[in-house]
């Protein structure tokens, strides 16, 4: 690996990557960092004066554990009476298990009853699970996508390229396989990644027709990795042309994130 990344193009910028109006609701697949992109999001998102819930439908730590901003968190029913003020993030989940210091997901359809009071400018969920692993492929059950998304963002880690195709760097390994035609044990290569992406099975899986399909090649945290991500980008662009845009992103200073 060469070198860190030298600051580019700021994440403040944040339209310009994703096509967001107000109202809308993103839900965040894969894996790769989704989290970190996500409070990313929700924090310019909430400096630009809008009202921001961040939620899941399946589990995530609880955002106290690994230091991330938010204004308030809310457990349960409360969260269908809340009424949040202009430049509020506030994070909401069903319950908290403090064994494994995670917030436990609403169903989509108890969400719906929020996003249907319009208290919110944007709603963010987080609609799969990766284990920390950089990169995944769906199971059966995954991923919870609410039926009322208006944009899905898959994210896949970098740093997966040229380790071996195992439990250690891929969650659910033996569907990645069914997708990629690794076998254990192979070196992930960028062929792989484009054909998680393509595949009907694969990072889009349960995305339906009219959402919006962003990938984000995160972990770009060297030259080498922005350089390859690059490239990624440019093939998913050329041979994916349903997805609606493709960028690569350094997520390693959360006050400060880089996308190109």
């Amino acid at each position: 690996m060469n070198g860190s990344v030298n600051k580019g193009k700021a994440l403040m910028e944040i339209d310009r990557f994703f096509p967001l109006t107000p109202g809308m609701a993103l839900s965040f697949v894969g894996g790769g960092g989704k989290t970190s992109l996500m409070f990313a999001l929700a924090t310019q998102l909430a400096g630009q004066g809008n009202s921001v819930l961040v939620t899941t439908t399946t589990a995530i730590f609880h955002p106290d554990h690994e230091g991330r901003h938010h204004d308030g968190l809310v457990l349960g029913e409360d969260l269908f009476n809340l009424v949040p003020g202009a430049g509020q993030m506030v994070v909401a989940a069903k319950s908290y298990d403090p064994e494994s210091r995670k917030l436990k997901g609403f169903s989509p359809g108890l969400l719906a009853r929020v996003r249907e009071k319009k208290r919110f400018d944007y709603m963010l969920v987080e609609a799969d699970g990766s284990r920390r692993r950089p990169v995944k492929a769906p199971a059966d059950h995954e991923p919870v996508i609410p039926g009322w998304t208006d944009m899905v963002i898959g994210c896949i880690g970098l740093d997966c390229l040229g380790r071996p195709m195992d439990a250690k760097t891929v969650h659910r390994p033996e569907f990645f396989a069914a997708v990629t035609g690794l076998m254990p044990g192979d070196p992930i290569l960028a062929d792989h990644l484009v054909a998680l992406v393509a595949s009907d099975l694969g990072l889009f899986k349960n995305t339906l027709k009219n959402m919006k399909k962003m990938v984000v090649f995160n972990k770009a945290d060297t030259r080498d990795l922005v350089q390859q991500g690059q490239v990624l980008a440019a093939r998913i662009r050329n041979e994916c042309p349903w997805v609606d845009g493709c960028h690569v992103a350094c997520l390693l200073n959360p006050e400060d994130p880089v996308i190109f």
